[in-house]
C-alpha cells in the first residue's frame, strides 16, 4: 500500500469520527439544554442528519477498500482459480453497474436540490446528495482499479474472495459435519 493509499484512508478514517463525534455533541447539548432550560439547539436535528449521511457514505468506503463487507464466498472458495477469476470479475463489473446507477441518481438529486433550502440547516438539501455523488466517484475508481489489477494478472488469489473475519478451519469443519449428517 502506498503513502498516499494509507494517508487517504486514514483521512477517511478522521471523516468518520469527527463526524460521529459532532453528531454525539449535537444531540448531547440539545438534550441537556432540552431538560435543563427548556431550549434547545436549532441546527442540532438537521446537521446531524446530514451528518449521519456523510458518515455512512465515507464509512462504506473504508469498508470497501479494506474488504471488511459481508460476502457468502462458500462457492466461489471452492471453484477452479480460473472461475474465480471470472466470478470476481462479474461481481465488479455488476457493483460498476451499480454504481453507476448511483451515481447518475446522486447527481441528478444533487443537481435539483443545489437551489433548495433546508428549513432546518439553512444549507442546500443537494449536500445529502453529493455524498451519493462522493461515493460513487470513489467506489468507482476503486472497482475499476481492482478490475485492471484482475485483467493485469496482478491480483493475488487471496484477494478474489471476501473473508469477513471468519476462520476459514472452523467453516470447512461445520460444513463437512453438515455433509456428513445429510450422507447418513
Amino acid at each position: 500500500m502506498t503513502v498516499l493509499t494509507k494517508l487517504y484512508l486514514k483521512g477517511l478514517r478522521w471523516i468518520v469520527i469527527l463526524c460521529m463525534a459532532a453528531i454525539l455533541i449535537l444531540i448531547f447539548c440539545n438534550v441537556v439544554m432540552r431538560y435543563v432550560f427548556n431550549s434547545g439547539i436549532y441546527l442540532s436535528e438537521g446537521v446531524s442528519g446530514l451528518l449521519y449521511v456523510w458518515m455512512t457514505f465515507v464509512g462504506a468506503l473504508l469498508v470497501l477498500y479494506e474488504r471488511g463487507h459481508i460476502g457468502v464466498d462458500m462457492l466461489v472458495r471452492r471453484l477452479p482459480l480460473a472461475a474465480r477469476r471470472a466470478a470476481f470479475g462479474l461481481a465488479h463489473v455488476v457493483m460498476l453497474g451499480v454504481t453507476w446507477l448511483l451515481l447518475v441518481g446522486s447527481w441528478q438529486q444533487a443537481a435539483i436540490n443545489l437551489r433548495v433550502i433546508s428549513p432546518a440547516t439553512h444549507l442546500p438539501i443537494g449536500l445529502i446528495y453529493i455524498a451519493g455523488v462522493l461515493f460513487a466517484v470513489m467506489s468507482g475508481l476503486f472497482l475499476l482499479s481492482q478490475l485492471a489489477l484482475l485483467l493485469t494478472g496482478r491480483l493475488s488469489d487471496a484477494d478474489l474472495t471476501v473473508s469477513a473475519g471468519e476462520d476459514d478451519d472452523e467453516a470447512s469443519r461445520l460444513l463437512g459435519d453438515m455433509n456428513a449428517g445429510v450422507a447418513k
